[in-house]
């Protein structure tokens, strides 16, 4: 089994990167965004399916309910176009309340869930809205020799 790490900033600084797993945007659909529900091979050790494919579903849920149209975004094109967009300046959209609530949510499950197994979600927002990414991480203490887990924290910072 996987070395267990007990919280997030134990993991950031006693750990080092072994590999990054993708999970890809799903179009099957349309352009909503919308993540796969395909596990990676790669984590089968790592975390339970089921913990995993919630985590994938109730992100799906809140990007669905991020871009619903409805009246209050009716009412802030209505305000935006009215004011030159100088409301943006002074209030949140409804879509940028939701993505700091997705924000929230990834970090609540990184510290619950994915952090004591060495794992690490990172926002989608992070990635362009592209993927899913997953780090997976090993204590450094473990012998690991792998080109992949000397990497400096610098290069994987962008």
């Amino acid at each position: 089994m996987a070395t267990e790490f007990h919280n997030l900033q134990e993991l950031r600084h006693n750990a080092s990167l072994v590999t990054k797993v993708f999970i890809q945007r799903d179009y099957s659909e349309g352009t909503v965004c919308r993540f796969q529900s395909k596990f990676p091979s790669e984590l089968d050790n790592r975390i339970e399916r089921t913990l995993l494919e919630e985590t994938v579903k109730t992100l799906n849920s809140y990007y669905v309910e991020a871009e619903k149209i409805g009246g209050q975004s009716y009412l802030e094109g209505c305000l935006a176009c009215a004011t030159a967009y100088i409301i943006f300046l002074c209030m949140e959209t409804r879509y940028e309340k939701v993505l700091k609530k997705i924000s929230g949510y990834i970090q609540e499950q990184n510290e619950k869930i994915y952090a004591p197994r060495g794992l690490l979600l990172t926002d989608p927002v992070e990635r362009g809205m592209r993927v899913l990414e997953i780090s997976l991480f090993e204590d450094r203490g473990s012998g690991s020799s792998s080109p992949s887990s000397t990497m400096s924290s610098a290069g994987s910072a962008r």
